[in-house]
């Protein structure tokens, strides 16, 4: 079968699933489901026959072999809208990231007023990122307000509501009237019928005004695949996530060519069954490599967790070997698995910190599963690394070697660097202390090793400046992670400058972000906690953190942020407020709606149970629908304004939508 008949199947396929089961799904589980979303599950279930147990006898498909296929597909998409749904009704994401967004810009606010008090040249670079973020925050709450706020007060969103209030409170008297004049036993498949028919009027409404959330995407088809497959939903989607405007990108400071590189690496072919990258990171500690491996499994997996460490320094005994392979010795328990082999088939980022330290016989083990994507553990279980992300760091020559404000810097964002290893021309004709840390890396490992890594990647050294960028995200960090009151701190320039300098000691094995993270620990910390004791953190507060220039110390003080803001800021964040409170109540109706789908669905188990059982599941059902007849008093008076009309034009809207069904039924 050629690509052209291929596709030409898939959108015969696409058209009979159109119309014999994404309506049924859509109304089962109120949410929306695009056309693309139901040919990549086609194309997925096509390329992993063996995980979805679809065996087809060759490229043409049979009438049986495509019927199997469309009970695979619908399987898959019905798993989809599940996860999706449960999403929703479970999950505050949609809330949390509102919240956080009306925080993030309250902060940079608060950031763009005390930079501009402060007009020093070395706050420029910050001034400049903060304005960005603020700029962006306000896109976002714009669109919001365009589909809140304008909805909200539209005569249209009147007439919806008062027909919601119509349907409800025709389905509260008619569910009275089973209850109570013994109707359920003598019609109980027509009251399903009829409950059904609101309920799907209701749902249509609510899935409309949360369509973002509430449909089924290719992306969404993905996560619910990624999750049998033990295959990231990058690579479902055939796609690279690391170039795309993503939030935890703006985490990295000075390093974005190392994002850059693995793209690069990432894009190319890969043999088969071969871990999805790997890389050497040569860097000294606090460079941010902890942090960018955190960011490439957000990136390429979907969530942070998906990161699994391993101090290599930690494995130079005798018993190393045995731990990660769970090899049977006098070290080990019997029948414990090792370390590496707890999966049968690992997914996510496996990051193996200090590579450099760890012995020949680790380094061995570690080119089996870079070279080849597998390991055969101590009980002769292979296990599988082909969707892994593999990262090594090493500090060879770092001490001696590393370019800290060499003219060489640059050399170090040249890419793929893994080529110049094998050149010695290349090395003689760009002689630097740099690539005497390549030198040193290759002397080091050896070429075995280096031939199977996709890239070899040097860190820069951070600057004094981008040091203090690195002190300033920590300081919000800590901000979020130490209260739930909102709180802000601000630092000086003069109180950065006393931060990072107190957090480099000459000779430090540690140095950089990660220093000046252990510092603020020590010192700042416990400062909160007083403060949280004190009951001195109020919401939304700033702590401002300055310094004496006589006495070299640092001191801190408590503001309110009312005070700190022009009067149209504030006004702004007070609308912020009113426009998340709002979307958490619609959030919390609609999910209230679509619990009557689900007592409908609980009506049809107990059919058989008895009638006291019924009984109870309606009477649930009608204490449901009356606490959603609660509606605002501006739409009562709209609703009382011309019941009549509004009656009508919800009855009318009903038959227009039957017809659209009834018509849609006789094309299939």
């Amino acid at each position: 079968m050629t690509e052209i008949d291929a596709e030409l199947c898939v959108e015969e396929f696409l058209t009979k699933f159109e119309v014999e089961d994404q309506e049924k799904l859509e109304l089962e589980y109120g949410v929306e489901i695009e056309a693309d979303a139901v040919v990549h599950a086609c194309r997925i279930i096509k390329q992993y026959p063996d995980v979805f147990q679809f065996n087809s006898g060759g490229t043409l498909l049979d009438d049986t072999e495509k019927a199997i296929l469309q009970m695979k597909v619908v399987e898959l998409v019905e798993e989809a809208s599940l996860r999706l749904r449960h999403k929703f009704d479970y999950s505050r994401e949609g809330e949390d990231e509102l919240e956080m967004g009306e925080y993030r810009l309250h902060r940079a606010l608060v950031e763009l007023n005390e930079i501009e008090k402060e007009r020093g040249p070395s706050t420029q670079k910050w001034r400049d990122r903060v304005a960005k973020e603020r700029e962006e925050l306000k896109d976002m709450w714009n669109k919001l307000e365009i589909k809140w706020l304008q909805l909200q007060t539209s005569r249209q969103r009147y007439d919806i509501r008062a027909r919601e209030a119509l349907l409800l409170e025709r389905m509260r008297e008619g569910l009275v009237f089973y209850l109570n004049e013994g109707g359920l036993k003598n019609n109980f498949s027509g009251m399903l019928q009829w409950i059904d028919e609101h309920v799907t009027e209701l749902l249509y409404t609510t899935r409309k005004d949360f369509k973002h959330e509430l449909t089924v995407s290719s992306h969404a088809i993905a996560l619910a695949a990624s999750l049998l497959i033990d295959a990231p939903p990058s690579q479902l989607l055939s796609e690279s996530l690391l170039l795309q405007n993503h939030e935890s990108i703006k985490r990295v400071i000075g390093q974005e060519h190392v994002l850059l590189a693995v793209s690069a690496a990432l894009s190319r072919q890969r043999p088969p069954r071969r871990p999805i990258g790997s890389f050497i990171f040569m860097c000294g500690s606090g460079c941010g490599r902890t942090e960018i491996a955190k960011l490439l499994a957000t990136l390429v997996f979907g969530k942070k967790d998906m990161l699994t460490e391993f101090d290599l320094e930690k494995y130079t005994g005798p018993n190393s070997l045995s731990r990660l392979l769970g090899v049977l010795s006098s070290h080990m328990e019997p029948g414990k698995k090792g370390e590496l082999g707890v999966k049968k088939r690992h997914l996510g980022v496996i990051l193996f910190d200090n590579v450099d330290k760890a012995p020949v016989s680790i380094i061995d083990l570690l080119t089996q599963i870079i070279g080849f994507g597998y390991l055969v553990d101590g009980h002769g279980n292979t296990v599988d690394f082909a969707n892994t992300l593999i990262i090594m760091t090493t500090n060879v020559g770092c001490d001696q070697l590393w370019p800290w404000n060499c003219k060489c810097a640059d050399e170090v964002q040249k890419f793929p660097v893994k080529e110049g290893l094998f050149d010695d021309a290349w090395e003689r004709n760009h002689n630097s202390c740099y690539l005497s840390l390549l030198r040193e890396t290759k002397n080091h490992f050896g070429s075995q090793f280096l031939e199977y890594v996709d890239d070899v990647i040097g860190f820069r050294s951070l600057s004094s400046q981008q040091l203090k960028a690195v002190a300033r995200l920590q300081l919000r960090d800590l901000a979020v992670y130490m209260t739930q009151k909102g709180l802000i701190i601000y630092s000086s320039e003069a109180a950065l400058d006393i931060i990072v300098r107190r957090s480099a000691w000459p000779g430090d094995r540690i140095k950089g972000g990660e220093k000046i993270r252990m510092w603020l620990e020590q010192n700042l910390v416990p400062v909160l906690f007083e403060m949280i004791s004190k009951n001195e953190i109020s919401d939304l507060s700033v702590m401002y953190i300055e310094a004496s220039v006589e006495t070299d110390q640092l001191s801190f003080r408590m503001e309110k942020t009312g005070r700190l803001l022009e009067e149209r800021d504030a006004n702004q964040l007070a609308s912020l407020k009113e426009l998340r409170l709002m979307y958490q109540k619609e959030k919390e109706r609609a999910k209230r709606i679509y619990m009557l789908r689900k007592f409908q669905n609980k009506l049809m188990a107990s059919a058989n149970v008895g009638l006291d059982h019924v009984t109870n599941v309606v009477q649930d059902l009608v204490n449901i629908i009356q606490d959603l007849i609660t509606i605002p008093s501006s739409i009562i008076r709209s609703f009382l304004d011309n019941p009549k009309k509004v009656a009508m034009a919800a009855l009318n809207e009903d038959e227009v939508r039957q017809n659209k069904r009834a018509k849609k039924g006789t094309k299939g």
